[in-house]
């Protein structure tokens, strides 16, 4: 009662004060609660296409659930992530962007042609072999390409089955990863050799495939190389020198040509007769009748004889010899390594002498040879092929490090996470107190002023009786005694010295 007695006997100015102050002290508890209460947000769903991150929203935001978008991800409170992905899941969302045999479904044996039938069942068997290739860990996209032979029925063989795949990674596919990814697309295409599945990034170039040994880069081979003794070369010095005090640097100079030579060798010391033929041919012919002479009219006896006879003889001999032979093809493939070059950088002020004695150029040129032939050794450097190493002993520059950020303790941690939001829910509570303490409180303990009115004084009359227009004057008696103590003690002494006169008189 007494309240609606305080509030009823406010005027205009001081009801709205407190109407604003108590929807102040609401509107910041609220705010305060609901900062405490409110549910940590988990990720729903991330990298989906914007039609289908549409799609999602849209549902969502049907069902009522409150949702934020952080660039290209869908956060959801946490209690609700799990029941609203397998709600969403039974009613087929997110879409998935690849169709695989679902293209089937709606196909009409009557209606459609042969190659008709054909060209959907390869794009379903595509779309099979994305869905499990992007369900490899980093491939975020692929697409595959089945080169199908429409050949005629009547055809007894045909050009043999290609395919490609696409892939976009977001980390390197590793050489086994991309024969994995072969054999699954060989094996699910009949008759598909997986030499004759090409694995292609477009960052990175062909990974797998036809010709992959003449595709392959030898720069890849030469750094690879180059590291591995780079990493050689300096375990060994570092054992000597201690870390940080070694400089290696190996330059591997690859053969970029791929080259087939075929070479034939006779030997002809080891020449053996292998057939001999022999041919004789005589020949012998006689004398015949002479020509009509002038010799043939003399006497018998005088122009001598009248013809003759001659023997022709002929050899030849042929000698088939066999020879040994040697057949030789050598084939040189990219990447073979046709030079090295090693040059190495060591701190001299490590080694233990001083650079500037009389004795320290024999002593650094016996420390340079014995640096050099365990380089030689450890790396396999071969003087026939023409390397070249360099080994040189210099004071190194002290190079200032910056000291290290250490990690950042728990305290620090949850000050980063934490600090805005409590700084949040302090000054929504000095608020809230401010406007309890300071405005709503001293406004409901004012009191009416029919009952106690402070700034008007009691008027007192030359008979020391007090007049006021109160209706309870035994309450207006005690406020007035309460708060004006000494002037009660002054009006009750000045009754009682009346009263000891009165008595006096009598």
């Amino acid at each position: 009662m007494k309240l609606l007695e305080t509030l009823k006997a406010l005027s205009v100015a001081q009801k709205l004060a407190l109407a604003g102050s108590v929807a102040g002290v609401v509107i910041a508890m609220t705010m305060m609660v609901q900062g405490a209460v409110q549910q940590p947000k988990a990720l729903l769903y991330s990298g989906l296409d914007p039609m289908h991150t549409g799609e999602v929203i849209a549902e969502l935001e049907k069902r009522g659930v409150d949702y934020e978008l952080r660039g290209e991800a869908i956060f959801i409170p946490q209690s609700e992530r799990d029941s609203v992905r397998f709600s969403l899941a039974k009613d087929g969302l997110p879409q998935q962007s690849v169709q695989g045999y679902e293209l089937l479904d709606d196909v009409n044996g009557f209606s459609i042609t042969s190659e008709m039938y054909n060209a959907a069942y390869w794009r379903a068997k595509e779309g099979e072999l994305t869905r499990t290739i992007l369900a490899i860990p980093g491939v975020s996209s692929a697409r595959v390409h089945i080169g199908a032979s429409l050949r005629s029925g009547f055809s007894r063989s045909g050009p043999p089955q290609t395919a490609s795949v696409t892939l976009v990674s977001n980390s390197k596919v590793s050489a086994s990863q991309a024969e994995a990814i072969q054999y699954l697309v060989a094996l699910a295409v009949s008759g598909l050799d997986p030499a004759d599945v090409a694995i292609i990034d477009p960052k990175r170039g062909l990974l797998a495939g036809p010709n992959v040994d003449r595709m392959e880069e030898p720069a890849i081979v030469a750094e690879s190389q180059s590291t591995r003794l780079e990493q050689k070369i300096l375990r060994l010095l570092e054992a000597r020198v201690g870390p940080g005090n070694a400089r290696v640097s190996v330059s591997v100079d690859v053969n970029r040509q791929r080259q087939r030579v075929s070479e034939i060798v006779y030997d002809p010391s080891s020449r053996v007769i292998r057939n001999r033929t022999t041919n004789d041919v005589s020949e012998a012919s006689g004398g015949g009748s002479a020509g009509v002479t002038v010799a043939s009219n003399l006497p018998q006896g005088a122009g001598g004889q009248a013809g003759g006879s001659s023997t022709l003889k002929n050899s030849t001999e042929s000698v088939v010899y066999d020879v040994n032979e040697t057949r030789r093809e050598t084939e040189t493939l990219p990447g073979e390594i046709e030079r090295i070059s090693v040059a190495v950088l060591l701190n001299e002020q490590v080694l233990g002498f001083d650079a500037n004695a009389e004795d320290s150029a024999p002593l650094m040129r016996s420390l340079v040879s014995d640096f050099e032939q365990l380089i030689l050794s450890g790396a396999g450097l071969s003087a026939d092929r023409g390397d070249s190493l360099t080994v040189e002993l210099m004071p190194f520059q002290e190079i200032e490090v910056e000291e290290l950020t250490p990690a950042p303790s728990l305290v620090e941690t949850l000050t980063e996470r934490y600090f805005w939001s409590g700084l949040q829910a302090i000054l929504l509570g000095i608020v809230v107190i401010v406007l309890g303490f300071g405005v709503v409180r001293p406004l409901l303990s004012q009191r009416p002023a029919s009952v106690l009115d402070t700034t008007a004084d009691p008027a007192v009359d030359g008979s020391g009786v007090l007049t006021t227009e109160s209706v309870d004057a035994l309450e207006y008696l005690k406020s007035y005694t309460r708060e004006r103590q000494d002037e009660t003690a002054s009006l009750l002494e000045e009754w009682l010295n009346e009263d000891r006169k009165a008595l006096v008189n009598e």
